[in-house]
């Protein structure tokens, strides 16, 4: 069976309850998530459908927080995988929409749609988002322009559009909806704001670039686009030459961006939900999706407030030497909301962070939070970090899953050293 099959089994449940009722949607906090969501939400709209949305975080009571509502139809969306053993306890039909490594077998009042079962790589080629929107198009097929929505999804979770995402995208672009355009990444900048304010890639010891930039005989003020051949030339050679010294593998200075009809740069759209997320405001991401100006131009300043927060967090990080296990680095931070992002950041850009292991991040808020990040060289080598997430964490009475590549666990406040330990062994 097809993913878009399964996805047509799942429509026909929503589209047997009677126009006008309320539906229930669980989505996760982050950009895909809130992409996801968002496509549902707009889905059900058009079908004539009411809806109440809900963005989470994974924790154990998850399932919990249900138990007292009464809902006809629950609609899980880039989460889920880790939770189906306890929705039999739910008292409604559930509608599971998800791309995340599953563990056990669905209860009988649970649709599973997971990209995984119908041959999908779901840490690469298919998402939440994208999942969503193969559940839109089983509504009605009016719903390729949500393929804009889908792409900032895949986006968020550093998906590749190949499979399942590339038919997505192809679908967007064929209907009208989605422009490809090849630019670099500094356009629009002056010399000292791209290696300064960058974050992918990020560049270490660049709080202020004058003295860089100067010594190799570029103007700071200077922008980009107005740097002649030779100027662009040397410029590129120059901070590749930078990247290479940080131990940064893949650098790419030009590159294809997708812009939405409805939305523009859909990497900045990404970037915009992913703050939200972060700085919990999902809402605003929720109705920015669904088209509120008002929203748009609140996603914008949290944008720049969570850029803002990393580069002072990374410029922090660039000082500390990281702690080491056998099988991998962590690190501690007081920001659990840029948790992920830094422990990837530090992986591709921080020389101080040994190459060849996964990075580890920890941080305190009810639990301990715990963010992992890996690249697929290492994936190819044996690493699966949702995997060992899950095994640790719930040797310590925890949860935890996620991609072989990025993955996370929510364990007890007094079992970090107990839970480090048995990561070691689970990787």
């Amino acid at each position: 069976m097809k993913l878009e099959e399964a996805a047509k089994y799942a429509a026909d449940l929503l589209l047997s309850l009677p126009k006008k009722s309320m539906v229930r949607v669980i989505s996760h906090i982050d950009a895909d998530g809130i992409a996801a969501a968002s496509i549902i939400a707009i889905a059900l709209e058009r079908a004539g459908y009411r809806y109440h949305i809900s963005i989470k975080r994974t924790k154990p009571d998850l399932i919990d927080e249900l138990k007292n509502e009464e809902n006809e139809l629950i609609i899980f969306s880039d989460i889920g995988s880790g939770y189906l053993r306890q929705m039999e306890e739910l008292k409604s039909n559930i509608i599971v929409l998800e791309h995340h490594l599953s563990y056990d077998e669905p209860p009988s009042n649970v649709m599973y749609v997971n990209a995984r079962l119908h041959g999908i790589d779901g840490s690469r080629a298919a998402c939440g988002a994208s999942v969503a929107y193969s559940f839109a198009m089983a509504i009605d097929e009016a719903n390729v322009d949500l393929s804009q929505l889908a792409v900032v999804g895949m986006i968020g979770d550093k998906q590749y559009f190949e499979d399942y995402n590339k038919k997505v995208l192809e679908e967007g672009i064929a209907a009208g909806y989605i422009e490809e355009r090849e630019e670099y990444l500094f356009e629009g900048k002056t010399l000292k704001d791209a290696l300064e304010n960058s974050i992918e890639p990020y560049f270490t010891e660049m709080e202020n670039s004058n003295n860089f930039l100067e010594t190799n005989g570029f103007v700071p003020t200077k922008k980009f686009e107005e740097l002649d051949d030779e100027e662009r030339k040397k410029f590129l050679s120059v901070i590749t030459l930078k990247l290479l010294e940080q131990g940064c593998k893949d650098i790419e200075w030009k590159r294809k961006v997708l812009y939405g009809k409805y939305y523009g740069n859909l990497y900045e759209v990404s970037s915009r939900l992913n703050a939200c997320a972060r700085l919990h405001e999902a809402g605003t991401g929720i109705a920015y999706c669904m088209g509120d100006k008002r929203a748009g131009e609140r996603a914008f300043i949290l944008q720049e407030k969570y850029r803002d927060e990393i580069r002072k967090e990374m410029r922090e990080l660039e000082k500390i030497k990281p702690d080491e296990r056998e099988k991998y680095i962590y690190f501690h931070t007081d920001k659990p909301p840029l948790a992920g992002v830094l422990a990837g950041l530090a992986l591709s850009y921080l020389p101080s962070f040994k190459k060849g292991k996964p990075v580890i991040a920890l941080s305190y808020n009810e639990h301990l939070d715990v963010s992992a990040r890996a690249n697929y060289e290492m994936v190819n080598n044996g690493i699966n970090l949702g995997e060992a997430m899950k095994c640790a964490a719930e040797k310590v009475g925890g949860n935890g899953g996620g991609h072989p590549v990025a993955a996370g666990a929510s364990v007890p406040r007094n079992m970090e050293e107990k839970f480090l330990e048995e990561l070691d062994k689970c990787l």
